[in-house]
């Protein structure tokens, strides 16, 4: 399984991790998924390599600010 990490480090709140991790989950090829309010990481499991770009843009478009590591 590979796995993919990044930051969103403007999550300040449940809400915030709910919409991102909605925003994730409808993306072709997620497996599985750790959205951390605590230390504002995202990690995505998936079978075969996903575009960091595609994952990025999928949480810019529900008004967060990803960085990548």
């Amino acid at each position: 399984m590979k796995e993919t990490r990044f930051r969103v480090p403007d999550m300040t709140c449940g809400h915030c991790e709910a919409a991102v991790r909605g925003s994730l989950e409808t993306l072709e090829g997620v497996e599985a998924l750790d959205v951390s309010l605590e230390t504002k990481e995202v990690k995505v499991r998936s079978i075969a390599e996903l575009d960091l770009t595609d994952l990025m843009g999928a949480v810019r478009a529900v008004g967060f600010t990803p960085e990548a590591y």
